[in-house]
């Protein structure tokens, strides 16, 4: 086959970077928005009775816990395991009947924002593509500081 790209060399690349920046305890935006999806997260946490959003606290903290221990061990792994976290958190957000009573400007905007933004670094650091986040950051912030 000409032109094809051998499976292993497709894994090589993957991730991007074997460690998020260099420093996994750096600071991330993936940690201000899983922070900030959990808050929302622990605002409706006892509303309803017998009901809980356990599937997206506990994928949010898999996915911080994966970009955190398991990225700089493992990166394929760790970076997978992150991924995953957070899109089952944002589908959790979407689709689970405990989310459908909230609104979208209220806890459950908050909880996919915060999502996104900790969506936007771990794809930045998984695939090395160019994010808003990452481009606000470098394009205008740091700029005016130095």
């Amino acid at each position: 086959m000409t032109g094809a790209v051998p499976q292993a060399d497709v894994l090589a690349e993957f991730p991007n970077e074997s460690v998020p920046d260099g420093a996994v305890f750096g600071p991330h935006h993936a940690y201000i928005g899983v922070l900030l999806a959990l808050l929302a997260v622990a605002v409706v946490w006892d509303n309803a009775p017998q009901k809980e959003p356990l599937a997206t606290a506990a994928a949010l903290l898999g996915a911080t816990f994966a970009f955190a221990t398991v990225w700089p061990f493992y990166s394929t792994t760790g970076a997978l395991l992150a991924l995953a976290g957070i899109m089952v958190a944002i589908v959790a957000l979407f689709a689970l009947p405990f989310w459908n009573s909230y609104a979208w400007f209220g806890p459950r905007g908050l909880a996919i924002l915060g999502a996104l933004i900790a969506l936007d670094d771990v794809l930045e650091h998984a695939f090395g593509v160019p994010t808003p986040l990452d481009w606000l950051w470098k394009a205008h912030i740091v700029q005016h500081i130095h």
